[in-house]
């Protein structure tokens, strides 16, 4: 399915457009990205830099018109991010999935982990930032002294966006390349993801927008199976409801509970304007 969405423009499309329904769907493989000429392009990357700001929190990010012309101008012309773009669309099922955008949401999340930092230690943490696309989230953990995976769908956007920006927030007087090693990255379908260093678990996953196909519930939960260590807690962020498309809280709610493996709690929600809710997910003790 297709969410229309214009690059340009910061607010979300409030009603979806739909693509012609497939009988079968193909997702991308994982595999591990691994930053190669960003360091190189790091000077020039940091020239048109933005800064994502909450409260107190700054991190700072390319400018995604800029990723995207050279998401464009790469040598494999066919890429998904590039096609979805040419389609004016925000979403495409397996073929892009939103990761050139900074969701609502990962606002909601950042600002909770911050107001909550006596209580989720991120220090010396392993951390999963799923869904990364911008990966703000993760590198909101990576400088508070996490060691942090980084996950998105396509790879061009962990290449063009993600990477870059964790480059963009190691300090000047620290050792870009060393640090950058604390960091992981990996691309593809979670299915795929979940296959690969299969013995990895990490102490907390987060997660913003990722629930909004039903379609994936599944393979969610059974990366946090797979991956969550026993004492471990997922900060999954999302919108109460996603219209036109038939994922939300209370739908991943009721997967999580038909499971049985896991507890969750609302531990943030906001009513104002569009509902949104932070979900935190333990193991059943």
């Amino acid at each position: 399915m297709s969410f229309m969405f214009n690059f340009s423009r910061e607010s979300e499309a409030d009603k979806p457009a739909l693509e012609p329904k497939r009988d079968h769907v193909e997702w991308f493989d994982s595999e591990e990205v691994v930053p190669k000429t960003q360091m190189k392009d790091l000077n020039e990357i940091a020239k048109h830099a933005k800064m994502f700001t909450c409260g107190e929190v700054e991190i700072g990010h390319v400018v995604t018109s800029e990723a995207l012309a050279n998401i464009l101008s790469d040598t494999d012309m066919n890429n998904a991010t590039g096609c979805a773009e040419k389609s004016h669309s925000d979403l495409v099922t397996a073929k892009y999935e939103g990761g050139l955008k900074i969701w609502e949401c990962t606002y909601d999340l950042v600002e909770y982990l911050k107001n909550n930092s006596d209580t989720i230690k991120l220090e010396s943490a392993k951390v999963l930032d799923l869904g990364c696309g911008a990966g703000i989230l993760g590198i909101y953990a990576f400088i508070n002294g996490a060691h942090v995976t980084f996950q998105d769908y396509n790879k061009e956007v962990l290449e063009h966006v993600t990477i870059p920006n964790v480059l963009l927030n190691i300090d000047e007087e620290d050792n870009v390349s060393e640090n950058i090693r604390k960091c992981k990255f990996y691309s593809g379908d979670w299915e795929s993801f979940n296959k690969i260093d299969e013995t990895e678990s990490y102490d907390v996953i987060l997660t913003s927008e990722t629930i909004y196909n039903i379609a994936n519930y599944d393979k969610l939960i059974n990366l946090f199976i797979k991956r969550l260590s026993r004492t471990g807690a997922v900060y999954l962020a999302a919108k109460t409801c996603y219209f036109g498309v038939g994922g939300g809280v209370r739908q991943f709610e009721s997967k999580l509970k038909n499971n049985g493996t896991f507890q969750s709690e609302i531990c943030w929600t906001c009513s104002g304007g569009i509902q949104r809710e932070i979900l935190k997910i333990t193991h059943r003790l």
